[in-house]
């Protein structure tokens, strides 16, 4: 452990920071690159939970990643969430939503109509995350120290 003095304190104060940066962004990544993409109903796949079934690509391609709600910062499509989190600081407010006007139907694949059975991939993802900020603070101390 590192002893800091008194005249230390600004460059300690900027190791947490950065390490603070550096969780929420991996974190962020970790997370949602781990939501698979499965074949859907109509290619032969079934409903399988935490995933995004996929028959013509749409719902997958109609992620919308954005930073404190900014058009400036946002994307849309499968990786749209790189950019947004590689901008991402500790304390920001990252938006990733599913749907739109490209996938109308997100919400009844994901909570399930009728005797579909719904994935619930958001809802998977976000019940991990403790995982993916245990993960991302080891990867962070072995990259600041």
């Amino acid at each position: 452990m590192a002893n800091y003095s008194f005249a230390d304190i600004g460059k300690w104060i900027e190791k947490v920071d950065r390490g603070m940066d550096l969780v929420v962004k991996q974190a962020t990544v970790d997370m949602l690159a781990d939501i698979d993409v499965i074949p859907g109903i109509a290619r032969g796949g079934s409903p399988k939970r935490g995933t995004i079934p996929r028959d013509k690509g749409a719902l997958a391609l109609s992620l919308q990643s954005s930073l404190y709600g900014s058009s400036a910062i946002s994307m849309t499509g499968t990786d749209s969430y790189v950019m947004v989190a590689g901008k991402m600081k500790a304390g920001d407010v990252a938006t990733f939503v599913w749907g739109g006007n490209v996938a109308p139907y997100a919400r009844a694949i994901h909570y399930g109509w009728g005797t579909y059975p719904g994935t619930f991939w958001r809802d998977v993802a976000a019940g991990k995350w403790p995982s993916y900020v245990k993960a991302a603070i080891v990867r962070a101390k072995a990259l600041i120290g």
